[in-house]
This record gives structure tokens, C-alpha cells and sequence, in this order.
């Protein structure tokens, strides 16, 4: 009877440096009890070769190759010693070539593994790719120009926005509203902390109704102080951070936050940017923690053929009593709840009759003394 290859033809683990082995397995197979000592070392390199044969699990019937694989180099007489032995269990298909049946179950299982951690990997990147487009793509577009009427524009914006988002504001900011405690000055106490922010905010005139750049940049002044920044004639670094979605409260809060830096001196209004933005990111997050998310992560879509694949191997694994505790039961035949096609649960079937088939008909057959084994 001609059996079909047990492997695929595509299925290449060369780059596979592990191949799995189920101590319990082999120390109960009969192997262990039909074959001598010399006989199971030729085995066990033939196993190790096969892995990295193209498809995995497979050898070829040359003498010259097994005994090369099997630890016999050139000595093809030695090898055919122990040939019979060594070659237990292995089953010349109709490609010409032998296969090990545990060792082609091994292989496959090992192959559908690395395509599903492929696809995943895939499936990453193209999550990672389409995040990171969105996120530069805003950062790519042009840079605001001067406004041409400062009372009526500000970097191409109608007064009626900037008055819409300057009244969507509260009128006052809660202390340190949206500093980051990392960046405190560390060696600065509590106490004179909270004492420099209330003497600072009791200064502060209350925030104006904003509608242009003139009237921007007076009211940032008034929250330096008498810092060097406050001479400073550019103050669009911060004007254009409302276009990136910061609110004038992140501007005052993490002007505040930087402000209480002891050893941090501004001198240009850039310089103040990332502290607007650590007080932007700080607000989000507050709002995303006082309303948790319901956004829920699509997985991936499942390849039919590497679902089928899998499903084949664990009907086949239910057929030959190999049925593992933590495999879904509704990938196995005969459960309630089992979803596997009848084409996928007949081929399984057939496949452990064939090879119980092999196994009672005494297989591997003799070889002649050419090395190629016998009808």
C-alpha cells in the first residue's frame, strides 16, 4: 500500500534549533525494548536530522546519507549493521522518502506554531504602523503662518473659537492643576511649596476673555513674574500648542509647575512647551481614569487553513487517545459543544487507521542490501 508523505512538502524548520521530545513518551514506546543500545543512538541522530530535513520529519533512502545522519561518516558497512533498528517506526512514502509518524505530528505542530506567531507579529506591526502615522500625521502639516490682522486672527482662527474655548475654561485653576510631582524640585518642601503657589495665584489677575496673539502674550507674561522669559518677544511656541488641543488652563498649569522649579530659569518661551504638554498629558489621563474606557482591542482575524490545520492535528491527537486537559473541547469530536467540520474529523480518523495499519503490519520493512526498503 503507497501512504502519502505524513509532512507537507512546504513545511521547512531549518531554522528551528529545538525539536520537542516527550520524555514519557519515548522511555514507554516499545523502541526502548525492541533495539539495541548502538541501534537507539543511530535513532535518535536520525530523529535530530530528519528535523532539519525539507519537509521536517523526513529522510532519504540513500545508504550513504542515513549512515553520514545516523554517525557512521563513510562506513556504510557499519551502519548497515544497525540499519534495520535505527530505522524503527520510519515508513517510505509515495515521494520517495521516509517519515517517523511522531516526529511529522512534532513537525507540524511546530510549523502551525510559527505561522500563528507570524501572523500575530504581522498583525502588531500593522496596529504599530497605523498608530504611529496618526500620531506624526498632524506633526507633519505646515507650520501656522503670522497672522495678518492680529485684532481679528490669531494663526489663521476665528475670535469666535478662541472665545467659544476661553469660556469652556473654569474661572480658576485648583492648586498645581496638572503638574507632574515628578517634576517638583525635590529638595523643596510641601509646605513652602503650597505657600509660593498661593502667594503666586493671588497675584495673578483672573483670566481674560483671549481673542488674539497681543492678548495671549500679555496674559502668559503675567504668569513669569519677573523671570528673563518675560522679555521675550516670540511667544508663538506656546500660541500654537491650542492648535495641537492644549487648553489655556494646561498653559497656566504648566507654566505653574515650572515656575516652581528652583534650579529652571527660562529665556525663551519654547522652553515652557514641554511643560504645557506634561500638564495636557496629565489632564487626559485624569479624565481617562474618571471615566474608564469601553474601547475594546479587535483581534486579528483567524486563518481558515491554519485553523483547519490545528483543528486536524488536535482530532487527530483525540483519535489516538493523546487528548491533552486545557485543549478547547469544542475542537474535539464527539463533544457537545465541537465545532470541527466532518471532512476534518474523517480525515483524522483515517490518517491513525493508516497508521495503525503500518505499525500492525510490522513496518519498517527489511532493507535489501542496496538500502532501499522492501515491498
Amino acid at each position: 500500500m503507497t501512504v502519502e508523505p505524513l509532512v507537507p512538502a512546504h513545511i521547512d524548520l531549518r531554522d528551528f534549533p529545538f525539536m520537542p521530545l516527550e520524555v514519557a513518551r519515548l522511555r514507554d514506546s516499545s523502541i526502548v525494548d525492541e533495539i539495541s543500545g548502538d541501534e537507539f543512538r543511530a535513532a535518535i541522530l536520525l530523529w535530530c536530522a530528519s528535523w532539519h530535513q525539507v519537509p521536517a520529519g523526513s529522510l532519504p533512502t540513500d545508504r550513504k546519507q542515513l549512515s553520514k545522519f545516523a554517525g557512521y561518516g563513510r562506513v556504510v558497512t557499519e551502519w548497515d549493521k544497525v540499519a534495520e533498528g535505527a530505522l524503527y517506526g520510519w515508513v517510505e512514502c509515495s515521494d520517495g522518502r521516509l517519515y517517523h509518524p511522531v516526529i511529522a505530528e512534532k513537525a507540524i505542530e511546530a510549523w502551525d506554531k510559527k505561522a500563528e506567531f507570524t501572523n500575530r507579529a504581522a498583525s502588531r506591526a500593522e496596529q504599530a504602523k497605523a498608530a504611529a502615522q496618526a500620531r506624526w500625521s498632524k506633526a507633519e502639516q505646515p507650520e501656522p503662518t503670522e497672522p495678518t490682522d492680529p485684532a481679528t486672527k490669531w494663526n489663521g482662527r476665528s475670535p469666535d473659537r478662541m472665545r467659544k474655548q476661553c469660556d469652556s475654561m473654569p474661572a480658576a485653576l485648583p492648586e498645581h492643576a496638572g503638574s507632574n510631582p515628578e517634576r517638583e524640585y525635590k529638595g523643596q518642601g510641601q509646605g513652602e511649596a503650597d505657600a509660593r503657589a498661593s502667594a503666586r495665584e493671588a497675584a495673578l489677575p483672573s483670566r481674560p476673555t483671549i481673542t488674539d496673539t497681543a492678548q495671549f502674550a500679555a496674559w502668559i507674561r503675567t504668569l513669569v513674574g519677573q523671570e528673563p522669559v518675560l522679555f521675550a518677544q516670540d511667544t508663538h511656541a506656546l500660541a500654537r500648542l491650542l492648535d495641537e488641543g492644549c487648553t489655556l488652563a494646561d498653559v497656566e498649569a504648566g507654566i505653574a509647575a515650572a515656575m516652581d522649579k528652583r534650579d529652571f530659569r527660562p529665556r525663551q518661551w519654547s522652553q515652557l512647551v514641554g511643560w504645557v504638554r506634561g500638564a495636557a498629558k496629565d489632564r487626559l489621563e485624569a479624565e481617562a481614569k474618571a471615566a474608564p474606557s469601553t474601547r475594546t482591542i479587535a483581534k486579528p482575524p483567524v486563518d481558515p487553513e491554519l485553523d483547519r490545520r490545528n483543528r486536524l492535528a488536535k482530532a487527530t491527537a483525540h483519535f489516538r487517545d493523546e487528548w491533552r486537559q486545557g485543549w478547547p473541547e469544542d475542537m474535539r469530536p464527539g463533544h457537545p459543544t465541537c465545532t470541527t467540520t466532518a471532512d476534518v474529523i474523517e480525515e483524522a480518523r483515517l490518517a491513525v487507521e493508516r497508521e495503525r495499519e503500518v505499525y500492525a503490519n510490522g513496518l519498517p520493512a527489511r532493507r535489501d542490501r542496496s538500502g532501499r526498503v522492501g515491498a
